[in-house]
């Protein structure tokens, strides 16, 4: 039907809608010699007349307007809408007057960024306000019927998240304190709706994210800015609210309150780890006002999904908050009690007979293991390790053909390290000169427990086809081993039955006369490799020389170190203790000088190991000629 035919229709009175909905039964089929005779056709001047597309010619007659003869600009879709009388249905956007308001609030949003001002702030601040007072009200008046309180509700939430603008200029934070501001948000975490409590905090990670203050190149004003803003917020008990919380959420629930509690768990961990990077002194704050020990203790090891090696994503993110700030601040170290660390090596042993399948999973595992290797760093977390049997775990987690039996190397590696006050890196990296008693004690158990057995297998790279795919997967595996051996042979006095027991593995003996040639040959075979590294990271330095400072032999040596040079001085002080029997002092040599190199150059590298640990010299003493009596005197020095 064509669109003149609908104006004639409507002309005669009739809507072209009743045709259509007209439903069809007996009686209409036989109504025609009873129905209503339509009346003439309008004539030419009526349909000219009321605009129907008739035009005249230049001899005066009339005609219908054609196809081509229309003009077919048009101003607007709106303008062609406003003509239909449906209002505009076919040509509408389909968006309420809300819907459109948000839009056009999103289309000016760089606007508004740009001419963000205290001004502006403290209409935000008067719109939050007098959200907060209506809902209160509301709630207030209507406490069974959330219906009355929802739309005050939805102008809150939007007041809240209108803040965030203020993460586009941090230095305004401090006017949200200037107008008082930081009681109300404070008040609004402990809001009955878990949403607009997560839109706080949500504000605060906005605020403390390193893009906030960071974005551009690190800025000290605009730093300080957004510590004196959660400074701020702490003094009004934030934190103690947040640790409140986070306590009440239920992130066990299937609902959308129970996924809105996981996002606010989610986005809690989130502030925290920023606060690591602003300020670790804050995070300490965070910490200790939060009681977010307890609550980490208790949810790195509870998942909240049916099989109980699964791992939820909050878990593994509780795992990984954890690590991170166990490795900022040595504070927390030693607050972390004893039952934490048996908290952690419980989650570790569920890891003794598989390899995690999911992604989640392992990091889950990686961030247990490292948040044991910070705590095994301390003097009390190494009596912790023994009270809780942690070695006797290791030895059962390196029997079997997992990635544990790799990632309990490191723990191992960092238990046997004696303790520093300055450690802040590596465990195996920096050192005492006095041995603890707790670093022998460990030592002494794990030979007892048979651990040499397990730690040379991963050393020679045994195992079946899915523990070579680890090792490949796992290279630093290598020097975990190595650096092991070393402290295990450091820690037990030389001529005692435990030191012995090591150096068994590297000399000939009746019930195994030939093994120990290919332990001597895998540990020169590590002692060549890293050589090599570390030869080739000094000739770049050399070849870069212009780009070091005259002064920059710190910088030299840690390039060196990069390369691997404290695991190449592991395994001198390996060679050095097995070397003192000749018939392998003599297999040492023989494979030492198929790579060039020999018990000298050793030497050299093991006074310079003893040389930088005992002071600020970063270069070797000269060593004699007498390579044995050397060897002799370096592990006096050991």
């Amino acid at each position: 039907m064509s669109k003149s035919d609908i104006i004639y229709l409507r002309v005669q009175g009739m809507d072209i809608n009743d045709i259509f909905n007209e439903t069809v039964t007996h009686t209409t089929l036989n109504a025609g010699k009873n129905k209503r005779k339509l009346g003439g056709a309008p004539s030419m001047r009526e349909l000219k007349e009321g605009g129907y597309g008739i035009v005249d010619n230049s001899d005066g007659t009339a005609k219908r307007t054609r196809v081509e003869d229309v003009d077919d600009t048009v101003d607007s879709a709106e303008e062609y809408a406003s003509s239909d009388d449906e209002g505009g249905r076919f040509f509408s956007d389909g968006l309420t007057a809300k819907e459109k308001g948000v839009m056009d609030w999103v289309d000016h949003a760089d606007e508004l960024d740009a001419t963000l001002d205290p001004a502006s702030v403290q209409r935000l601040v008067v719109r939050l306000e007098r959200a907060v007072s209506k809902n209160t009200t509301d709630r207030v008046n209507h406490p069974d019927a959330p219906e009355k309180f929802v739309e005050s509700e939805a102008e809150l939430d939007e007041a809240i998240q209108r803040l965030q603008l203020l993460a586009n200029d941090v230095q305004l934070l401090k006017v949200l304190n200037d107008l008082g501001a930081l009681p109300t948000l404070v008040g609004l975490v402990a809001h009955e709706n878990a949403d607009i409590a997560l839109d706080v905090i949500q504000l605060a990670v906005e605020m403390t994210a390193e893009d906030a203050w960071n974005s551009e190149g690190e800025s000290p004003e605009e730093r300080a800015a957004v510590v004196a803003f959660i400074s701020d917020m702490a003094q009004n008990e934030f934190l103690v609210v947040l640790g409140q919380n986070l306590r009440r959420l239920n992130e066990g629930g299937e609902s959308s309150e129970g996924e809105a509690d996981r996002q606010g768990v989610f986005q809690t961990l989130a502030l925290i780890e920023n606060l690591v990077s602003l300020d670790v002194s804050l995070a300490e704050q965070a910490v200790a006002g939060m009681k977010l020990l307890d609550w980490l203790q208790h949810r790195v090891g509870k998942s909240f999904v049916q099989s109980t090696i699964q791992v939820d994503s909050n878990q593994q993110y509780a795992a990984e908050v954890t690590s991170i700030l166990l490795q900022a601040s040595p504070k927390l170290r030693e607050q972390a009690g004893s039952t934490f660390i048996d908290t952690l090596l419980q989650c570790l042993a569920k890891y003794r007979k598989h390899t995690p399948d999911e992604d989640i999973a392992l990091e889950h595992l990686e961030n247990i293991v490292e948040s044991i290797c910070m705590l095994v760093a301390t003097a009390r977390g190494k009596q912790a390790f023994l009270e809780a049997e942690g070695v006797e775990l290791l030895v059962l987690l390196q029997k079997q053909p997992q990635v544990a039996r790799l990632l309990s190397l490191k723990i191992l590696d960092y238990a046997l390290t004696p303790p520093s006050p300055n450690r802040t890196g590596e465990a195996s990296n920096v050192e005492t000169d006095n041995v603890d008693t707790e670093s022998r004690a460990i030592a002494k158990r794990y030979i007892d427990a048979s651990g040499l057995k397990y730690l040379f297998s991963t050393l020679m790279h045994h195992g079946k086809s899915n523990m070579k795919k680890l090792y490949k997967a796992y290279p630093e595996s290598d020097e975990r081993a190595v650096n092991c051996l070393a402290w295990l042979l450091r820690l037990t006095e030389t001529g005692t039955p435990l030191h012995w027991r090591i150096l068994a593995k590297f000399v000939p003996s009746p019930a195994d006369p030939s093994s120990w040639k290919s332990h001597v040959d895998r540990i020169v075979e590590l002692n060549t490799a890293y050589s090599e590294r570390v030869k080739e990271a000094e000739d770049q330095i050399e070849s870069d020389s212009d780009l070091y400072e005259e002064d920059g032999a710190e910088e030299r040596y840690l390039s060196r170190m990069d390369a691997g040079l404290f695991t190449l001085q592991m395994t001198d002080t390996v060679i050095a203790f097995v070397a003192e029997e000749e018939q392998v002092r003599e297999r040492v040599e023989q494979r030492l000088k198929r790579k060039g190199r020999s018990l000298a150059d050793v030497c050299s590298e093991l006074a310079e190991y003893i040389a930088t640990k005992r002071s600020d010299t970063l270069t070797a003493p000269a060593t004699t000629t007498d390579n044995a009596k050397d060897l002799s005197a370096l592990l006096l020095e050991l």
